[in-house]
């Protein structure tokens, strides 16, 4: 296997397991045929088409989920984050710790994962359940899957703000001791995250998921759903 095709295998990632078992090789090998003779890697343009086309096909309910697992990772990450700053009340604004202290970027991160925690956890839960046909009786596994991992979302949502509270507020926190808590959330919201793209790829093999292999005849030059940009 030559560098070029390894790391294009890697950016074939982005898309879903049952899209790369349908239509991988194929794409690989356009891209292939589409590099210049002696390359090891793909181009600027190659890599974005992969990059959005494999977005597109995961579709919105993937994307809303994992702003959400993201969010909830920031939001962990912060509360860790301020145990390891000394602050009073004064540091404080718009109902966030440390904020009047905290870098710029540290600023804006937390915000966007802050507004995102608060919108997005009933859209995800309804986004999934529409995603996977949940009212059909051969979807209630899928379904109630989906919803046990967003219970298990909220729960890491507020297990981390529960030790936030009670760690990092004054009077009841010791800005001297660092907690350590939060990292362990941090990684179950990566692992949470995962679980998600696995429920939702499983959704792709049933009856209900457009078939793109009927039209690979008329589409042999071409990629899928945002990879048109990969012609030479």
């Amino acid at each position: 296997m030559t560098p070029l095709e390894r790391r294009c295998r890697w950016l074939l990632l982005t898309y879903p397991a049952w899209y790369r078992r349908r239509r991988g090789e194929e794409m690989l090998g356009t891209l292939l045929q589409a590099s210049p003779p002696g390359g090891r890697w793909p181009s600027f343009r190659d890599a974005r088409a992969l990059i959005t086309g494999g977005l597109r096909v995961r579709g919105w309910c993937w994307l809303l989920s994992m702003l959400w697992v993201m969010a909830g990772a920031v939001d962990t990450g912060y509360d860790f984050y301020i145990t390891t700053k000394p602050y009073t009340w004064a540091d404080y604004g718009i109902g966030i710790p440390g904020w009047s202290t905290a870098p710029e970027a540290v600023r804006i991160a937390i915000l966007l994962a802050t507004v995102a925690g608060l919108a997005l956890p009933i859209p995800v839960l309804i986004a999934g359940f529409i995603r996977l046909r949940g009212w059909r009786p051969g979807n209630w596994f899928r379904a109630a899957a989906w919803a046990g991992a967003w219970i298990a979302g909220f729960a890491l949502w507020y297990q981390a703000d529960a030790w936030g509270i009670t760690g990092n507020y004054p009077p009841t926190g010791s800005p001297a001791v660092v907690s350590w808590g939060e990292l362990p959330i941090c990684a179950a919201w990566l692992v949470l995250g995962a679980v998600l793209t696995w429920i939702l790829a499983g959704s792709a093999h049933r009856s209900d998921v457009p078939d793109t292999s009927s039209r690979a005849s008329d589409e042999a030059s071409r990629w899928p759903p945002g990879a048109g940009d990969l012609q030479t």
